[in-house]
């Protein structure tokens, strides 16, 4: 197999390229910046410059017959819509229209739970029997849906196969999202524990996820199909909040706040930050997905292709804390 990655310096990207560089005879990554090329190099992998949010910014990156993983995304949950569409619609549509003609053996899209993410949806969601309708407010989950409707729809009208994962709430190491967003909150006092903290979050630790990515790939039965894939081990928000707060070695968040009103309250920083052209602190999504009940049935990659989680919670975020060490030490030898 040889395979093209898009993402590759990001989380699940990092994880992918552990697994998939002892696997294929080649591996070639795209880059933006040429300092992340010796990342890519150590890895085993080969460096691509360029930019997904770039016209022409992906142009050398697929060969024919190349396995094209696409897991570059803006991630973040409090970005403008516009944001979202530079990056994950309109980048989507940049790879496809670079990849296809040179008649890729697969194209397959890292999506997420988060096109599920809305008021009122009942039991396990899955890609066999729930409507993915985000709600208008969840720019994230907007854009890979519209992102996954492009590619389903380009890689048909090319004749190439395709497949969609949509990953459930991830951690492990190499999660900047811990030191960029919830450490600073945790910092303050200013996160609270949403609801009563009892509701179910669709963890996933991150070489789990790679693993599903990699058998999206790989496995004859993945073609054409949308997958979901998350854990099946019972995490609730509480849980999550307080093994997060212990690997960053920082006072557990004690402090509830209503759903409702805190819902209210993204809402009106929404706004403010509008006003002020800055970026939200708080947003709409971002309470819904820590508040939301989330369960995830992953029967069918579980059935179809093999797949199997290997991580529990308290053992990924154990090694989550080890690699938060390490990064601290790193720090304190360069000061």
């Amino acid at each position: 197999m040889n395979a093209a990655v898009t993402g590759g310096t990001g989380f699940v990207g990092q994880a992918l390229l552990r697994l998939l560089v002892p696997r294929a005879e080649s591996v070639r990554v795209l880059v933006r910046r040429q300092a992340d090329e010796v990342r890519i190099r150590a890895l085993g992998a080969d460096p691509v410059q360029g930019d997904i949010t770039l016209e022409g910014g992906c142009d050398r990156l697929v060969r024919t017959g190349d396995v094209v993983f696409h897991c570059a995304a803006l991630v973040e949950m409090n970005g403008s819509w516009l944001d979202y569409l530079r990056t994950t619609v309109q980048g989507t549509r940049r790879l496809l229209d670079a990849a296809l003609p040179h008649k890729p053996s697969r194209f397959v899209y890292v999506s997420s739970g988060a096109v599920y993410l809305r008021p009122s949806v009942p039991g396990a969601v899955s890609a066999e029997h729930t409507p993915a309708r985000p709600s208008s407010y969840n720019h994230y989950g907007r854009a890979k849906l519209e992102a996954e409707n492009l590619v389903r729809r380009e890689c048909e009208r090319a004749g190439c196969s395709w497949t969609i994962i949509r990953l459930g709430f991830l951690y492990g190491p190499g999660n900047r999202t811990l030191l960029s967003h919830f450490a600073p909150k945790l910092r303050s006092g200013l996160l609270r524990i949403v609801g009563c903290g009892d509701n179910r979050i669709a963890s996933l630790d991150v070489d789990d996820a790679a693993g599903a990515v990699l058998l999206c790939g790989t496995h004859p039965a993945a073609d054409r199909r949308i997958y979901d894939a998350a854990s099946d081990e019972h995490v609730t928000q509480r849980q999550f909040l307080d093994a997060t707060a212990d690997v960053l070695g920082l006072p557990r968040p004690g402090r509830r706040v209503p759903y409702r009103l805190a819902f209210a309250a993204a809402a009106l920083e929404e706004c403010l930050a509008r006003l002020l052209g800055r970026r939200p602190r708080i947003t709409r999504a971002m309470v819904a997905l820590m508040g939301a009940d989330q369960i995830v049935d992953a029967s069918p990659i579980r059935s179809e292709l093999g797949w199997q989680t290997y991580t529990r919670f308290a053992d990924g975020m154990e090694r989550t804390r080890q690699w938060y060490r390490q990064q601290q030490d790193v720090l304190r030898n360069l000061g």
